[in-house]
């Protein structure tokens, strides 16, 4: 009994340092790119896929932090920039949306990878669906300016207070 738990218990170990060794250097180099303005830079690149997915370039902060360090990191921002930047009810579901399917893929992907998981099947999976997703909704609920006039106090799309 006490080998079971000796076995365990150093396996629960090395699946610890694992993770550290996974997650201390992808929070290192994030903050690393965020702060030479690279995520801006990406941004300006992936404009045209966000805007298919209905956001705007304000949404790219919070949608990179949630896809590269996860939804509870992600929230935070999300929450910061909608306040600052403005972004609609509408923006602010979209990313949510998006980062349900699809947060933190190079962490738990390399998670899964450590445990017998396909690195390219998993992220391409979880990406195609989280764009096509976002997509489809963003087309089910159009933007406010393609809408007719709601009445008044039944806007969707008002800012986050």
């Amino acid at each position: 009994m006490m080998d079971l738990f000796l076995d365990s218990l150093l396996a629960a170990l090395q699946l610890g340092l694992k993770l550290v060794l996974i997650i201390v250097p992808l929070v290192t180099i994030f903050e690393l790119l965020r702060y030479l303005s690279f995520f801006r830079r990406v941004g300006q690149g992936v404009e045209p896929l966000m805007k298919g997915m209905g956001l705007s370039r304000s949404a790219a902060a919070p949608l990179f932090t949630g896809i590269f360090l996860g939804i509870a990191y992600g929230a935070g921002i999300i929450i910061r920039v909608a306040r600052q930047n403005n972004l609609s009810r509408r923006e602010v579901f979209l990313v949510g949306l998006f980062l349900a399917t699809c947060h933190a893929v190079i962490e738990d992907t390399l998670i899964f990878v450590v445990i017998g998981g396909n690195f390219w099947v998993m992220l391409g999976v979880r990406l195609v669906l989280a764009v096509f997703l976002t997509a489809l909704l963003a087309w089910l609920w159009p933007h406010p300016q393609t809408d007719q006039a709601a009445p008044a106090g039944h806007s969707d799309d008002r800012v986050v207070p």
